[in-house]
């Protein structure tokens, strides 16, 4: 036996049983979900019903609108803060790298509870709103489209920093100098160097918010309230309330299908961010 053939045989060993746990926990449960979805004699009626209701297609708007929101939100306030820490020259880094995880230690049933009470009309969020004559004074955040933002993007940014932290420590910061030696100023040498270079992380980074803001449940159902029309909470009416599986079902393969098509469209980018890299 020739020694690629061995090696392929180690590599396949190595890998059945990851694969094997896949399957299992992945693959099967997911054909299980089509198959509920397309029941016999009908198969493609409950996509049908679903793509042919202006209700249900606003409901999958508002999420991917949801996903774009907290992406963007996430970006524009972790790019500053990973960058501050990949770049201090300080033993503390790594501590202050810890504490930005601090919202991912809490459950997301007890942090969004704790947005409600903010978010209420006598809340401090709401409050301080009212205070600036910018909003009516019953005005509330609880139940609004931009508290589901606000308190995703809280428990989001995290994932975001840590993400951008890895790829901006990895840049020689050298690169940056130098273009600042050739006349660059400090903001031109960020544009040109380090986000340029980082441009899979902000990529990895978005997929990772965007594919968890979309298909979020506990946040949007409990500080969105009755108003919560997203992907993840209509899918919990069908199921619990109305009983409906097969059209909860094909809800839930909608969403994976569109989950899966932007990671694949972003892994479509990554590679040619590395392409360019190189």
């Amino acid at each position: 036996m020739h020694a690629s053939a061995r090696r392929g045989l180690v590599a396949a060993g190595l890998l059945a049983p990851a694969a094997l746990v896949f399957a299992l926990l992945f693959v099967w449960p997911q054909l299980g979900l089509f198959l509920q979805s397309m029941p016999a004699g009908a198969p493609l009626a409950q996509y049908e019903r679903f793509l042919g209701d202006s209700y249900y297609l606003g409901v999958l708007g508002n999420s991917l609108l949801l996903g774009l929101c907290v992406t963007l939100v996430t970006l524009v306030l972790g790019f500053p803060l990973a960058f501050l820490l990949a770049r201090a020259e300080t033993r503390w880094a790594g501590l202050l790298l810890l504490l930005t995880s601090f919202p991912l230690w809490v459950s997301a049933v007890v942090r969004s509870f704790a947005w409600m009470v903010l978010f209420f009309r006598n809340g401090v969020a709401s409050r301080l709103l009212q205070s600036t004559g910018l909003v009516e004074s019953n005005f509330q955040l609880i139940g609004t489209f931009a508290g589901v933002v606000i308190a995703l993007a809280q428990v989001l940014l995290p994932i975001m920093i840590v993400t951008l932290y890895a790829v901006i420590r990895g840049i020689d910061r050298d690169l940056e100098h130098a273009a600042m030696s050739l006349g660059a100023s400090p903001v031109v040498a960020l544009w040109l160097v380090t986000i340029r270079l980082a441009r899979g992380g902000i990529l990895a980074g978005s997929l990772l918010v965007f594919s968890l803001s979309v298909s979020a449940f506990a946040t949007p159902s409990l500080v969105g309230g009755a108003r919560a029309h997203f992907m993840a909470v209509t899918i919990y009416e069908q199921t619990l309330e109305l009983l409906d599986w097969p059209f909860a079902a094909a809800i839930a393969a909608i969403l994976l299908a569109i989950s899966i098509s932007v990671a694949l469209t972003y892994g479509r980018l990554l590679g040619d961010a590395k392409e360019q890299a190189r």
